[in-house]
């Protein structure tokens, strides 16, 4: 029998019937080209083969990093509930879709809005996700709510925020920048939120020069091997189901 931590539970639920919009683990949204890049770079050929390792060191490519990885599984996403359209206008990036199906982004008041840093590559209009779902996060915790980390291949930016527990989050506006040259449809599925919990805790921090040479001894124990030492000495896997 499988024991679930009844702290550690993220509650939701669609708050409207007409939307189709759920939190799923971020694991399920793991992009194509993430998949189909290789590890190593052997004499010229990349690949995912240890087998073809004949000499090192290694050129390794971002999917050895273990790091990188838990950036885009960790935690849940809120998915596009719909299809959007694109087109670029004058005024800006103009955005339709099936308003029978709700309200996916709205338009923001651009005058309370005017000393907001522009991401590069955006346009300077506001625009918002119109969340239809509810969460709940766990006393003691809070939710750091941002863009899908790491995804720099959709054509919008979400910003970031950050939302204490023991609290029911209900749908809402979160502010995104779209692109300022995407043209066409975002599809129904798209990540657009990524929720990262952690605990609620007091931290401080202070230069502390003894860490110099364990840093240093790590990276040596990393480098003396041809690959996965942090995987297999540091790493702790982590469940988002």
């Amino acid at each position: 029998m499988r024991i679930i931590n009844k702290k550690n539970i993220l509650k939701h639920s669609t708050v409207f019937d007409n939307v189709d919009q759920e939190i799923l683990p971020a694991k399920t949204f793991v992009p194509d080209w993430y998949k189909n890049s290789k590890k190593w770079n052997v004499d010229s050929v990349n690949t995912n083969n240890e087998k073809d390792i004949k000499s090192i060191p290694l050129d390794e490519g971002f999917k050895l990093c273990v790091p990188f990885l838990e950036s885009l599984v960790s935690g849940y996403m809120i998915p596009l509930a719909q299809d959007i359209a694109i087109k670029q206008t004058e005024g800006g990036p103009s955005i339709t879709y099936n308003q029978t199906a709700g309200i996916p982004i709205q338009v923001r008041d651009q005058r309370l809005n005017d000393l907001f840093p522009i991401p590069l590559g955006t346009s300077n209009v506001h625009f918002s996700w119109q969340t239809s779902i509810a969460f709940k996060i766990p006393k003691g915790y809070s939710a750091l709510l941002t863009h899908p980390l790491n995804r720099f291949d959709l054509p919008f930016i979400t910003t970031s925020g950050i939302i204490d527990g023991e609290y029911s989050v209900p749908p809402g506006n979160v502010p995104v920048f779209i692109s300022s040259t995407f043209e066409g449809i975002i599809p129904m599925g798209t990540p657009i939120i990524q929720i990262l919990l952690f605990k609620t805790e007091k931290w401080s921090s202070i230069n502390d020069k003894n860490i110099i040479n364990e840093a240093l001894n790590n990276n040596k124990k990393a480098i003396s091997v041809t690959h996965g030492w942090y995987k297999k000495n540091i790493w702790n896997k982590k469940s988002y189901n």
